[in-house]
């Protein structure tokens, strides 16, 4: 009797197949988590290039305009702004400092963000001009609110840049910022 319970116990687990499909789940299971370990891996891989890739493209292939208003930006703050660019992802400019932090224009001060837009300027008119449009820039009072350095710093790019065929009439109220051109011998 007790062989026949036991051979009974002995064949109900034998025709019980649940631990063998738990461990057929489990083996399924542990091949998906794997599979999308690797996944993971080649994705975040791609994505890492794909992030140097697009730095490296906004670091070089800024349009001609940000480039030489970049160029501008940096005589105006002798250096301490030198980078005006705009990502790719978004429709913002932004301004880098010297130690290669980036700005947004809103956090600039109101003396910064007259350099950059006076530095846009010069820098589209001087693309239209190289595409044959030539036009006058007529500035008032553009330099009241640039420290004296910035505001000498400023005479001589826009100096430089009516020297170089541009036309540019310049008004101003305040006899320093006039004082500032006549010291340069600027008519």
């Amino acid at each position: 009797e007790k062989q026949g319970h036991l051979n009974e116990q002995l064949k109900s687990l034998a025709e019980n197949r649940t631990p063998a499909l738990k461990q057929l789940e489990l083996g399924a299971a542990q091949q998906r988590l794997a599979d999308a370990v690797h996944r993971w891996k080649v994705l975040a891989a791609t994505g890492e290039i794909l992030e140097s890739v697009r730095k490296v493209y906004e670091r070089t292939r800024q349009p001609e305009t940000l480039q030489e208003a970049s160029e501008y930006m940096k005589r105006f703050t002798q250096g301490r702004y030198c980078r005006v660019w705009t990502p790719l992802s978004d429709d913002v400019l932004l301004v880098d400092d010297a130690e290669g932090k980036t700005h947004s224009v809103d956090v600039l001060s109101r003396g910064a963000r007259e350099q950059l837009f006076l530095g846009l300027r010069l820098a589209l008119a001087g693309s239209y001009a190289r595409r044959g449009i030539e036009l006058p820039l007529v500035l008032d009072d553009v330099l009241v609110n640039f420290d004296s350095h910035r505001a000498h710093a400023a005479v001589s790019v826009l100096r430089d840049f009516a020297a170089a065929g541009h036309q540019l009439l310049i008004f101003t109220c305040h006899e320093h910022i006039a004082g500032l051109f006549q010291s340069l011998d600027v008519d």
